[in-house]
């Protein structure tokens, strides 16, 4: 703390609570943007600093020009603030982080997987749709398919994938025939 000593009325003691006041305020203000900007974006890891700053903030408007790394239990009362907002951070991640695995969706991935054709799928064209794991992709196959009919996933390539009816489908209207490879088999 700094003591200014300016003329007129004002004491160094009144100037030292003033530098007090403006300090602990403005650390619970940073504290809390902090934790704002923690809630507007979160993963950048804003909870510990901001829980810092700000209970450093209210612990120095509580107990003002009270030095507290000197104190007895000065050291506890930090160390308590770090290993709780430590946490509360855990605690906040673990609300925010996903509970299952990252979904990668690649035509490799997707093989052998069901889909349900959104767009009926022609020979020859990629105009077809199917809808696999919530994500609509361009399909192909070797046999029309029309729309509600379920697909196994074969392969693909780039964002096209191929695809074969399923053989137990009452709704394809036909029986399908596949070879081992899992391609439409020619009568």
């Amino acid at each position: 703390m700094r003591i200014v000593y300016l003329e007129g009325s004002a004491s160094p003691a009144r100037l030292m609570v003033t530098d007090v006041l403006v300090l602990g305020f403005g650390l619970i203000l940073i504290g809390v943007a902090l934790l704002i900007l923690e809630f507007v974006h979160p993963g950048t890891l804003m909870v510990l600093p901001g829980t810092i700053l700000t209970v450093a903030g209210v612990l120095l408007l509580a107990f003002g020009t009270f030095n507290i790394l000197t104190t007895v239990g000065g050291p506890f009362i930090v160390a308590g603030t770090l290993i709780g907002a430590g946490i509360i951070a855990i605690l906040f991640y673990s609300r925010l982080a996903p509970t299952h695995p990252p979904v990668a969706s690649t035509f490799e991935t997707m093989k052998n997987y069901p889909a349900e054709v959104t767009v009926p799928v022609q020979p020859g064209t990629i105009k077809g749709k199917v809808r696999v794991r919530g994500e609509v992709w361009s399909a192909r196959s070797d046999a029309p398919i029309p729309v509600g009919t379920q697909v196994r996933i074969l392969g693909g390539e780039g964002v096209v994938l191929r695809v074969a009816p399923l053989q137990d489908n009452p709704t394809s209207g036909a029986s399908s025939s596949t070879n081992e490879n899992g391609t439409p088999a020619s009568s």
